[in-house]
């Protein structure tokens, strides 16, 4: 992108008489956008590392957009959500395309799960005799799609339902992608779209690719995003987990379930008899691998694995998997060889081996090792214990500039816990500005003092009979969120025979789906877990309630949790002080964010743990929310609901 031919000023952009309020009828004027978008120009002049917290309302991705578009360098976004990817995309580039004297382009690329595939779905189209029914019908579906497609993203295909096995079986994973090797590479809506990034003004991604980017750059595969771009890390509150996930190493089912897969299919297609013992292999790899799984983690939920401790049957059910990937290896190669095609079977079983050598067999004490069991599903991990020491070295002493961006930053005012966790260099600019909205004025915190302490057995009853009267003096139209999915199946199953208002239940279909449901519903009571906390917007009358049933601290016997906690001991740190505590502190103003979204928008927020009015610690959480109003007396609650919310026209009738 050249250079544009003139600077503008935060007042020429976002003043009330500025470009934007010149293209928007309903523009407000908000000094903290101005002040914003002055910190994160100045931090790209100097190639500077800037936090910046901009509360809800502040405006922050148009704030952060135009100063980077107009330093004429190329920019990477980089979001924690899909909603917000979307947002950026369909909702700012276009206005700021509309309405800045210069001219960007912009490419939007996800992780490469997203992307059809046309060297998997010719496997599977040259099975095509074998399907029947309807997955005969998607899989044609998919042919007309792929031949009309622009993008080859897979959110754009509507003749698959969503979650179909058959997306997975067509979607490009890195595994099983030859690369450049591939005959069909030319078409490939993956690499095309990587292209497009490379050359584009403006690029919006996500957290997950940028982390896998920077490690794939770093071993040698070359780069997927612009790296000398000024770089936005939006909701990067974040970071530290996906940073984690992408600096450890995991096997989990579903890899090695497409391992087993595409061995099957490479054994039919050859010498019926010279891949019987290639077609055993594969078909019994998935229940050995859940079968060492379910040794480590005999119930659901996950356990920490050390080397010193795996027992013989642990061993010897470990060992019996080797030899599996190891035969499945050269059989496949064996096989690829006879049939003169290629196979990429034999590196990905190596691959595996090494990486369950390290997971179950490594001492080092840097990575904390985790077996984690959900159903028919499990996952073997070595994770680092702590990333800001890597982010700081391959993030930002970069010489770039590099923006962190979230609504929730800080911890009672202070940017302390997050420069601590992410490493950021000593000397880096920041700037916390509030939301511009009242909420003294727009939210009701309702601090139910009388139910029993969370970890009571009676808990959920009592929590269920006082949710009840709450969504009764809000009409419903509720979140109601939750720390575990224990804890949402127990207060769903209590509720729902008396449930005045539409239940929508996480897990009965995908998230976006159940929110068109809860917009579209009047009244609707969505019971959600972590996914619902962020990322998530509902605007006007659909959403008047957000109840939360606990303090979000992660649960006491987490692996991860264990070893960072031991880490901040270690170094004469307060653990729950230093690290449990503003963590949760952050979680939970994400929760509470959820209802207020612009400046018309009215509301309760219940926090339905006693903890935060009785403990020493509830005192963080307060001084760290929005100053909203505040009661603990439900007639009060009913009184404030009639004033600010209307008459209650159903439900059960205020005591």
């Amino acid at each position: 992108m050249p250079s544009p031919p003139l600077k503008l000023s935060p007042a020429k952009v976002f003043g009330k008489k500025g470009i934007i309020a010149g293209a928007l009828p309903d523009f407000e004027h908000r000094p903290e956008q101005e002040r914003m978008m002055r910190a994160v120009a100045d931090a790209i002049v100097h190639d500077d590392v800037c936090l910046v917290e901009a509360g809800t309302g502040v405006g922050k991705t148009l704030a952060y957009l135009v100063p980077s578009l107009q330093s004429g360098t190329q920019t990477v976004v980089s979001t924690g959500t899909r909603a917000l990817m979307d947002q950026v995309f369909e909702n700012d580039v276009p206005l700021l395309q509309q309405t800045l004297p210069f001219s960007f382009t912009v490419a939007v690329l996800k992780g490469r799960a997203n992307y059809f595939c046309p060297l998997k779905f010719q496997s599977e189209w040259d099975r095509f005799d074998l399907f029947r029914g309807a997955d005969r019908k998607f899989l044609q579906g998919i042919r007309r799609w792929a031949r009309s497609t622009d993008t080859g993203d897979l959110a754009e295909l509507t003749d698959v339902p969503e979650g179909h096995p058959l997306l997975r079986r067509v979607a490009s994973t890195r595994d099983s992608c030859p690369g450049r090797a591939c005959h069909l590479y030319s078409q490939c809506p993956l690499f095309q779209a990587r292209a497009r990034a490379l050359e584009s003004d403006l690029v919006i991604t996500n957290h997950h690719l940028f982390f896998a980017n920077l490690v794939m750059s770093e071993s040698g595969g070359g780069p997927i995003l612009p790296a000398d771009a000024v770089l936005v890390l939006d909701e990067a509150h974040g970071l530290e987990n996906v940073a984690t996930e992408h600096f450890g190493i995991t096997v989990g089912s579903g890899s090695l379930r497409d391992l087993s897969r595409d061995a099957e299919d490479l054994a039919v297609r050859g010498d019926p008899a010279g891949s019987r013992v290639l077609k055993d292999v594969a078909g019994r790899l998935g229940d050995r691998f859940q079968g060492l799984v379910n040794l480590l983690v005999p119930t659901d939920g996950k356990v920490p694995v050390g080397a010193d401790g795996l027992g013989r049957d642990v061993r010897e059910s470990w060992h019996t998997l080797d030899v599996d990937l190891e035969i499945l290896g050269e059989e496949a190669a064996a096989a690829a060889v006879d049939m003169d095609v290629e196979s990429d079977i034999r590196p990905r079983c190596v691959k595996a081996r090494e990486a369950l050598a390290v997971i179950l067999a490594d001492r080092d004490p840097t990575y904390v090792r985790i077996a984690e069991r959900q159903g028919r599903r499990g996952s073997l991990s070595a994770l680092p214990v702590e990333v800001s020491g890597l982010l700081r070295d391959r993030v930002f002493l970069s010489a770039r500039p590099v923006i962190l961006v979230s609504a929730t930053l800080t911890v009672e005012g202070s940017t302390a816990f997050a420069r601590s966790r992410l490493g950021i260099p000593d000397g880096a600019s920041e700037l916390v500005v509030a939301s511009p909205y009242d909420f003294a004025a727009q939210v009701l915190m309702y601090l139910p003092g009388d139910l029993p302490d969370p970890n009571d057995g009676a808990y959920y009853e009592a929590f269920a009979a006082e949710a009840l009267r709450i969504l009764d003096a809000t009409r419903g139209r509720a979140f109601l969120l939750f720390t575990s999915h224990a804890g949402l199946r127990r207060a769903h199953e209590i509720m729902k025979g008396d449930l005045s208002f539409p239940a929508l239940v996480q897990g009965e279909a995908p998230r976006d789906e159940l929110l068109r449901r809860f917009r579209a519903t009047p009244g609707a009571c969505l019971f959600g877990t972590h996914t619902f906390w962020e990322g998530v917007d509902v605007m006007g009358d659909a959403l008047s309630c957000v109840i939360i049933d606990r303090l979000p601290f992660d649960p006491p016997d987490d692996p991860m949790l264990e070893a960072r906690r031991d880490r901040v001991d270690e170094r004469g740190g307060r653990a729950f002080r230093d690290y449990q505590l503003p963590l949760a502190v952050i979680r939970l103003r994400q929760g509470f964010g959820r209802l207020v979204r612009r400046r018309s928008d009215r509301g309760v927020v219940a926090i339905m743990d006693g903890r935060i009015g009785k403990k020493k610690y509830g005192e963080v959480f307060l001084g760290s929310l929005p100053a909203a109003g505040r009661c603990s007396d439900y007639d009060e609650l009913g009184a404030w609901c009639r004033r600010k919310l209307g008459k209650v026209k159903t439900g059960r009738k205020l005591q």
